[in-house]
C-alpha cells in the first residue's frame, strides 16, 4: 500500500521545525503539551489541504510549509487517477516516489490560501511544480483521514453520520453488504412507503389528498390555473443509512440514551469498540491501491490495560489492511517490543516542538555492521521505559535491576518513575557504549554504572587510553600481588582460572590501599563520560550483598524496608554521592 512515510514541518503551530517518520503503525509518545497533538492536526491539514487561520502558524510572519514524502505508488494506486492526473504526475515519480508540499504564506482560510506542489523526491530543493489537476490528484493520492480527538470530538465521531468518521465508515460498510444480500427487501418496502407518500402513489394516504383540496380551493383566489401537491419523496437506501445513530442501554434499564449523555469513560469505550469491530469487518483495501489514514490523539484514555492491548491489536489489524495508524499515547500498553525502534519521542524547548532521532535510525547511525545493528536492535527491543523517561541509566546486570530502584527511593525520597529515570540493564559492560552512543544519538540524556573492569577494556571504546597512568599503576599492583593469590593473567590483564573470574581479581585490587588514588583517578576519568565505576570493584561489597542471588536481594529489600539507610550498609556517604550524581537534574 502506498503511505506517508515522512512529513517535513515548518511553522506550523508549536512546530518551528522537525521531521515526523510514519511507518504503517506509528505511536508518538512524549509528556503533555510537548505538541503531539499539534503533529497530527498537521498531518491532518497536509492530507485535507485544508487552509489555516493565524493560530496554526508558529510565526505570523512566516509561511507554513509542510513536505511529504509518499511512497509505493504503483499501478494499482494511479488506477484511480483519471488519465490527466496521471500524466500531471508521473515526471515527478521516481520508484513509486513522490514529495508533496503543503505552502500557505499568510494566515486566512480563503480557497487560494494554501498551493500545494511536487517534486522528485531526489529533486529535494525549493523549486516546487503545481501542474493542472495536481489538487485533485493529491486528493485522490492521499490517505482519506480520519481524525479522532482526545475525547471534546467524541460524540461527533460515533453518534453524526459523516462519511470520514468512525461511525461513517462502519454504516458504509454495513450499507454495502445489506445491499448485496437484501437490496430485494428493502425496495419493496421503501416502494410500500412510496405509495402512500408519493403524489402519483397508487395507495396516497387520504390526509394528502384532502390537504391538497384544501390549499388548492385557496390558491385559485390568488392565481387562478395553478395546482399545487404535497409529495413526499421515498428515501433511497444510502439517505437511509445515513440517518444512523448510536443508541446506549444500560443494564437494568429499557431507556435508550444518546451517546452525548454518557460518561468520558463509556464514550470512549463505546469509541474505541467500534475502531475494534471496524478492524475485524474491514477488508484489506491495499491490493485495491487504496489505503485510508487514521490520526487518533491518545485511544488508551479512560481504558484499562487488557482493553488497550484488545485496541493496539485491533489498531495493529487496521495497518495490515490498508489503513496508516498515527497516534499519540502515554501508554507503555500501546506500544509492543517491535514497535519500540520506530516509536516517535515528541519533546518541546524554547525552539518549540521536535520529534527525535528514532531508536532503529540511531542505532544503524552509530553502528557499522549490519550484524551489529541487528543484534544491539533485538538487545533494544525490552527499553519501552526510555520513550516515557526524561532520561536513562543504563547498569550491567541482575543486582543493579534488583536494588537500584528501592535503594535510590530510599535515599532520594522519589521512585524512578517520579525521577522521569529510566533504569536499562545491558546486556554485559561490552553493550554499555554503544547503548550510551545510540541515545546520544536520540538526544536522550544517558548515564552509566559499571564494575571496575570495565576500565580496563574501555580502551576499546575510545573512552580512555591503554596506556592511561592510572590503569597502568593498577597493572603494576595486580602483578604484584598475583603470587600471593596465585589467580591468572593473560599478558598485564586480569583473565579467569585458578578459582578465580577476571571480574574478582579486579574487586582484590580495590581492596590494596596503594591502589585508591589511582582507582579514584579512574573513578573521575569516566565521570566526564557520563559512567559511574564502584570503586570497591562491583556494587555488591558497597551494598554489603554477599551474592549476586535472589535472596540476598530480597534480604537487602527488606532491611531497605525496615531499618536505617546507615543500618545496611557500609559507606552510606558513598551511596548518598553515588545517588546525587545519577538522578541529579543535570543527568
Amino acid at each position: 500500500m502506498h503511505k506517508i512515510t515522512e512529513v517535513v514541518i515548518r511553522n506550523f503551530k508549536s512546530c518551528r521545525e522537525t521531521v515526523l517518520k510514519l511507518e504503517s503503525f506509528t505511536a508518538l509518545v512524549g509528556y503533555n503539551n510537548a505538541g503531539k497533538s499539534n503533529l497530527l492536526k498537521c498531518i491532518d491539514a497536509l492530507v485535507r489541504g485544508k487552509a489555516q487561520d493565524g493560530n496554526s502558524f508558529y510565526d505570523l510572519k512566516k509561511p507554513i510549509e509542510i513536505v511529504a514524502l509518499l511512497e509505493g505508488l504503483g499501478d494499482e494506486s494511479l488506477a484511480h487517477l483519471s488519465e490527466t492526473q496521471v500524466n500531471s504526475l508521473k515526471p515527478y515519480l521516481e520508484e513509486g516516489k513522490i514529495r508533496i508540499r503543503f505552502f500557505q504564506e499568510k494566515e486566512g482560510t480563503g480557497k487560494n490560501a494554501v498551493v500545494m506542489g511536487v517534486q522528485r523526491p531526489s529533486q529535494n530543493d525549493d523549486n516546487w511544480n503545481n501542474p493542472n489537476g495536481l489538487p485533485q490528484a493529491i486528493t485522490t493520492l492521499f490517505p482519506e483521514p480520519t481524525f479522532i480527538n482526545s475525547m471534546e470530538d467524541a460524540a461527533e465521531d460515533v453518534s453524526k453520520y459523516k462519511a470520514g468518521n468512525t461511525i461513517g465508515k462502519l454504516i458504509a460498510i454495513l450499507q454495502k453488504e445489506i445491499i448485496a444480500t437484501k437490496v430485494d427487501v428493502i425496495n419493496d418496502a421503501l416502494q410500500v412507503i412510496g405509495s402512500k407518500l408519493n403524489v402519483d402513489g397508487e395507495e396516497r394516504l387520504k390526509d394528502f389528498e384532502e390537504f391538497d383540496k384544501s390549499i388548492n380551493e385557496k390558491i385559485e383566489d390568488f392565481f387562478p390555473g395553478l395546482k399545487l401537491n404535497i409529495d413526499i419523496p421515498t428515501p433511497d437506501i444510502a439517505d437511509l443509512f445515513k440517518q444512523g445513530k448510536i443508541k446506549v442501554t444500560e443494564d437494568g434499564s429499557q431507556k435508550k440514551t444518546d451517546f452525548n449523555d454518557m460518561g468520558h469513560g463509556a464514550q470512549r469505550a463505546i469509541q474505541m469498540t467500534l475502531i475494534r469491530h471496524l478492524a475485524e469487518i474491514t477488508k484489506d483495501v491495499s491490493k485495491d491501491g487504496k489505503t485510508n489514514l487514521l490520526l487518533i490523539d491518545e485511544p488508551e484514555l479512560f481504558l484499562h490495560p487488557q482493553a488497550i492491548e484488545l485496541l493496539r491489536a485491533s489498531l495493529k489489524s487496521l495497518s495490515n489492511k490498508g489503513y496508516q495508524v498515527v497516534f499519540t499515547t502515554h501508554s507503555p500498553f500501546m506500544i509492543e517490543p517491535e514497535d519500540i525502534p520506530y516509536t516517535n519521542i515528541v519533546r518541546k524547548n524554547a525552539e518549540g516542538t521536535r520529534v527525535e532521532t528514532r531508536l532503529n535510525e540511531a542505532i544503524a547511525k552509530v553502528l557499522d555492521t549490519h550484524d551489529a545493528q541487528a543484534r544491539l536492535l533485538f538487545e533494544t527491543y525490552n527499553l519501552g521505559q526510555i520513550l516515557f523517561s526524561d532520561a536513562v541509566l543504563i547498569a550491567e546486570g541482575d543486582t543493579e535491576k534488583q536494588v537500584l530502584p528501592p535503594l535510590i527511593k530510599k535515599v532520594i525520597g522519589k521512585t524512578l518513575g517520579e525521577l522521569k529515570l529510566a533504569l536499562v540493564i545491558a546486556n554485559g559492560s561490552q553493550s554499555i557504549s554503544g547503548m550510551m552512543n545510540i541515545l546520544k544519538e536520540m538526544n536522550i540524556p544517558v548515564k552509566a554504572l559499571a564494575d571496575l573492569d570495565f576500565s580496563f577494556s574501555a580502551h576499546r571504546f575510545q573512552l580512555i587510553e591503554k596506556e592511561n597512568e592510572y590503569i597502568q599503576k593498577c597493572l603494576d599492583i595486580i602483578s604484584e600481588i598475583q603470587s600471593k593469590h596465585g589467580f591468572q593473567l593473560q599478558g598485564r590483564y586480569p583473565t579467569s582460572g585458578n578459582g578465580f573470574k577476571a571480574a574478582q581479581i579486579y574487586e582484590l585490587l580495590a581492596q590494596q590501599s596503594e591502589a585508591i588514588d589511582s582507582i579514584q583517578g579512574l573513578i573521575e576519568h569516566f565521570k566526564t563520560h557520563s559512567i559511574w565505576v564502584w570503586k570497591l570493584g562491583a556494587i555488591e561489597p558497597h551494598l554489603c550483598l554477599e551474592a549476586k542471588e535472589t535472596g540476598e536481594w530480597y534480604k537487602f529489600k527488606q532491611n531497605l524496608n525496615e531499618k536505617k539507610i546507615e543500618e545496611v550498609i557500609a559507606d552510606p556517604l558513598h551511596i548518598q554521592e553515588f545517588t546525587a550524581w545519577c538522578t541529579k537534574s543535570a543527568l
